[in-house]
């Protein structure tokens, strides 16, 4: 309602009819299907004046809020790919890491308004106590201690055992020991106070074959660095989409306590990838043609 160039508003209407006609109803279908209850739609906005003419267009307090919400959801979720990928400059990614720790603050700041205006509708909860986690709560915990489990544990005691460089060695022992075991107690302790059934952890890989020695397999510790490096690449992301889809504060703040531990190790490994060459650097780019 914003544009009268028609071109652009033909393209516009037909993604928005394909998204109320196709994506939503079948989407809401597998809901109820399941015996969930879907809230209602917002109404249309095509309704309320021209093309062209977006002042007309009226939105509610509560749709600002959630559009507000979506927004600096995704902002911090740029951001910490940001922080991620940037492996060489330091000031650099100092930078994205000062407008990620801002930007989470406006993320709460939106989230106390919204919920003080009871804007959002919430998913289900997942318990029937009345504080426990919503669906959504009870997914992020249950995928976050699942990957600790099944590979970032796994990985990180097998390397360990891959490895007799000893600077590398104490950077996969604080891994391992400050971060994964520690992080991973407070998920299955947070389940299991919701009433949730934690499966036993896989056996431990550590001092099964003697060090530097995996099977038959030899890593070279640049090759070793380069996967805990992309791993805790993928660890962040992996926290900032679930603290930026946690609403209960006292999950968003495990997810939150995670993401700051991530950000501190992501800065070690890079620290030592740089000052050993282990990273592959990307190719420069300058203002130069040619």
């Amino acid at each position: 309602m914003n544009t009268d160039d028609k071109g652009m508003h033909q393209l516009i209407q037909v993604l928005a009819t394909s998204i109320r006609k196709q994506r939503i109803p079948k989407l809401e279908g597998l809901l109820k299907d399941a015996g969930f209850t879907v809230p209602p739609r917002s109404a249309s906005k095509t309704l309320q004046g021209k093309p062209g003419v977006g002042t007309e267009v009226i939105l509610s307090d509560e749709e600002i809020i959630k559009v507000m919400l979506n927004l600096s959801g995704a902002l911090i979720n740029l951001d910490g790919r940001a922080i991620a990928t940037v492996t060489t400059e330091e000031s650099i990614r100092d930078l994205f890491i000062a407008l990620f720790k801002q930007d989470m603050k406006e993320h709460e700041a939106i989230i106390s308004l919204g919920k003080s205006r009871q804007s959002f509708t919430q998913p289900p909860l997942s318990v029937s106590e009345p504080n426990g986690p919503t669906i959504g709560d009870a997914y992020w915990l249950w995928v976050e201690m699942e990957f600790y489990r099944s590979s970032s544990i796994i990985l990180l005691e097998s390397y360990l055992n891959n490895t007799n460089d000893k600077e590398l060695k104490k950077l996969l022992e604080h891994g391992l020991y400050k971060i994964a075991y520690p992080q991973l107690n407070k998920l299955e302790q947070t389940l299991k106070a919701t009433g949730f059934t934690v499966p036993p952890r896989p056996v431990s890989r550590m001092h099964q074959r003697p060090p530097g020695v995996i099977g038959q397999i030899t890593l070279s510790d640049s090759e070793v660095a380069n996967v805990i490096i992309t791993a805790s690449q993928f660890l962040l992301n992996q926290h900032i989409r679930a603290y930026s889809a946690t609403f209960k504060d006292q999950y968003r703040a495990i997810f939150k306590g995670f993401i700051m531990e991530e950000i501190d190790n992501i800065k070690k490994l890079y620290s030592l990838g740089k000052t050993r060459n282990l990273i592959l650097t990307p190719p420069q780019v300058t203002s130069k043609k040619g």
